[in-house]
C-alpha cells in the first residue's frame, strides 16, 4: 500500500477542519440554547410565515418557517422558527398559529437574542419547533420587520 501523498493529506485536513467547523456550530447552538432557560420570559405574538424546506443529510423535509414579535422595555424585536411538517398541512398550520402568543426566552444583555421556551409545545399540534441557525438560514425570503410593524399596529388598534 502506498503511502498518503500531499493531496490526500489536504482533502483528509479539510474534510476534518469542515467536520470541526459544523460540530462547532452545532454544540454553539445547544449551549446558547440551554443558557436561555435561565433568561427572562416574555410573550410573542407570532407571524404569518413561509413554506419551504429543510434539507439534511441529503433529505429534503417540508417546513414552515414562522416569525414571532415581542417587546422587552418598550423596544421591538423578532426571531423565528421552523415547524416540519406535510406540504399538506403546513398552509393550515400556519394560518392556525398566526396571532397566536407564545412564549419566549431572551438574552437580557442582548434581546435581538430569543429562544421558544417551549419547542414541545401543545399549539405546534405534535410538531417540534427548531430555532437551529442551520436551517433556519435555509427558510423563503420574509421580512421579520413585516412582523414587527405588524405588531404595532395590532397595538394601535
Amino acid at each position: 500500500m502506498a503511502d498518503p501523498g500531499t493531496f490526500d493529506w489536504i482533502f483528509i485536513a479539510a474534510l476534518l477542519l469542515s467536520m470541526f467547523g459544523w460540530y462547532f456550530f452545532q454544540i454553539r447552538h445547544l449551549v446558547r440554547r440551554y443558557q436561555s432557560q435561565r433568561w427572562p420570559a416574555a410573550d410573542a405574538t407570532i407571524q404569518p410565515g413561509a413554506i419551504g424546506a429543510i434539507s439534511a443529510g441529503g433529505a429534503s423535509v417540508p417546513a414552515v418557517f414562522m416569525g414571532y414579535a415581542y417587546q422587552v422595555d418598550g423596544e421591538r424585536y423578532a426571531g423565528i422558527f421552523a415547524l416540519r411538517g406535510s406540504e399538506s398541512d403546513l398552509p393550515g398550520l400556519s394560518q392556525r398559529l398566526t396571532g397566536a402568543t407564545l412564549q419566549i426566552k431572551y438574552d437580557p444583555r442582548d434581546p435581538n437574542n430569543s429562544y421558544v421556551s417551549n419547542i414541545y409545545a401543545p399549539l405546534f399540534e405534535g410538531r417540534t419547533a427548531t430555532q437551529n441557525p442551520e436551517w433556519l438560514n435555509q427558510s423563503p425570503q420574509f421580512d421579520l420587520q413585516d412582523a414587527i410593524r405588524s405588531q404595532d399596529v395590532k397595538r394601535s388598534r
